[in-house]
């Protein structure tokens, strides 16, 4: 394709909100902008400061690159009706910020869309983003993260998944553990402040050893370790919080199975 592309975007009331609305070189080449009505469409374009509002998904027809920016609930319906109105063979299409990625069974597939996915990586601050999908679509992103001076991190097609549970295990399903650690030490007499700075050091050391040397941060001592330690400490940590001893002998059952490829029976006393 010569040139830049033709561009248009289907979103919603929280688009002015997204990453799309903090992107300049997008938003300076932005074409038609549909919604659920034309008000809609028009409040988007008034709060980006970019595109016309248009009241039919016949308006895209023109576009070589459409932006799709809506929420999940909302996605299956606007892509059956861009692609009931709009010929959508080979076009490039961009669904930003969703949980889906790009062979996701829909209408943009059996219509042969090129389609990717693109989504900005949590705490970032918009300056990194992954991106999987259509060889061509993904060159046209890279051009467009270059010319914004973000980084983009492409990844395997259908493979959002494991990002998505790379987020999930890195926020809310270790915040289960640094709570049971905090309120480990604050059972043990440490003030919170003391606990926390204490749970956060141990907690950044094991990233940092992790991110040196992979799986070789575990060491072969912790399994003999660990297993006496349940052996010793577990009625005692039970008898002061239950649920905390549950959580003391699941996690080490799970660490021994992922890292030692074995499992052992703990807390069954």
């Amino acid at each position: 394709m010569k040139g830049k592309p033709v561009t248009g975007l289907v979103g919603a009331g929280g688009v002015s909100r997204s990453f799309l609305a903090r992107l300049p070189v997008l938003l300076a080449n932005l074409g038609p902008v549909k919604a659920a009505s034309l008000r809609v469409a028009r409040r988007l374009v008034n709060s980006l400061r970019a595109g016309r509002a248009v009241a039919d998904y016949s308006a895209l027809g023109p576009c070589d690159l459409i932006w799709i920016a809506v929420p999940d609930s909302m996605l299956l319906s606007v892509v059956s009706e861009l692609a009931a109105q709009v010929p959508i063979q080979g076009k490039m299409v961009v669904v930003c910020g969703s949980t889906r990625d790009s062979l996701w069974p829909s209408p943009l597939g059996t219509g042969h869309a090129r389609v990717a996915s693109l989504n900005a990586i949590e705490e970032s601050g918009e300056r990194a983003f992954i991106s999987e999908g259509h060889p061509d679509v993904m060159r046209e992103l890279r051009r467009l993260a270059a010319a914004e001076q973000r980084k983009l991190i492409p990844i395997r097609p259908a493979a959002k998944a494991l990002y998505l549970a790379g987020i999930n295990f890195a926020t809310c399903l270790v915040l289960p553990w640094i709570a049971a650690a905090v309120e480990s030490l604050r059972a043990a007499g440490f003030s919170r402040a003391e606990a926390t700075s204490v749970v956060a050091t141990l907690g950044a050391r094991s990233l940092r050893a992790y991110g040196k040397s992979g799986r070789k941060a575990w060491s072969p001592r912790a399994a003999p370790e660990l297993h006496r330690a349940v052996e010793r400490d577990l009625e005692i940590i039970r008898s002061v919080d239950p649920r905390l001893a549950i959580l003391y002998a699941e996690g080490i059952e799970q660490a021994l199975s992922y890292f030692e490829d074995r499992k052992w029976v703990v807390g069954s006393g």
